[in-house]
């Protein structure tokens, strides 16, 4: 007989996903720790690749109007990876307001250990990671840029979780966290099942979520 999961979140995808696992291991003992092993769930398929649906794009605002600028990525949500900066000048190289554009305002990523030329000269146009940080040179002053970057999904705390893999490929996450159950569990044959499940229904979440590239 099936277990029913009477404690519910409040969060449909979660509480969809604990009773999927309940219902395969019976399990209802493991309760805590399959609400922790649903957290976990959830950030290693996110971190499988840089998926589309986990992009953002924002302008980010300096406090000034300047040739070199550092965008804190600590100030930004959930932020995982940057994809793309660009200018958003609203003043030309005199200061003088303009109206916004991102006419040829690419910054291409760099090393930072090349981030000079062979004559120590700051290359211009360019950005690159320092720690938390992500530094800017530009040939023209910059108040704000147009940013694109990759998330983390939410997963803290659990009522609140909110990710797209959880809301549209449930069966993923509860699998992956039966095949650890029955793992522990000493049920090998079901953590296999529960495995071969996991790959069947992530190559689902691949082949509908495969990141394009605009040529």
């Amino acid at each position: 007989m099936a277990i029913t999961f009477t404690g519910q979140t409040g969060n449909f995808a979660v509480d969809f996903i604990i009773q999927a696992i309940l219902d395969d291991t019976k399990r209802e003992d493991k309760l805590e720790e399959i609400k922790r092993r649903i957290q976990r769930a959830v950030m290693k398929h996110h971190f499988k690749d840089f998926y589309k649906k986990d992009h953002v794009d924002a302008i980010y605002a300096f406090l000034s109007s300047d040739t070199e600028q550092i965008i804190d990525t600590t100030l930004i949500d959930r932020f995982r990876a940057v994809s793309y900066i660009r200018k958003f000048m609203t003043v030309d190289v005199n200061g003088n307001p303009i109206a916004p554009t991102t006419e040829g305002g690419d910054l291409t990523e760099t090393a930072p250990e090349k981030a000079f030329d062979g004559y120590g000269f700051d290359k211009l146009n360019v950005f690159y990671r320092s720690g938390s940080d992500i530094k800017l040179r530009s040939s023209t002053p910059l108040d704000q840029v147009f940013l694109g970057y990759y998330t983390f999904p939410l997963i803290e705390p659990l009522t609140s979780l909110s990710s797209w893999i959880a809301e549209e490929y449930p069966d993923l996450i509860a699998a992956t966290v039966k095949q650890r159950i029955f793992k522990n569990s000493g049920k090998d044959d079901e953590a296999k099942t529960a495995r071969d499940e996991e790959t069947e229904e992530l190559l689902v979440l691949q082949t509908n979520n495969i990141r394009l590239s605009a040529m």
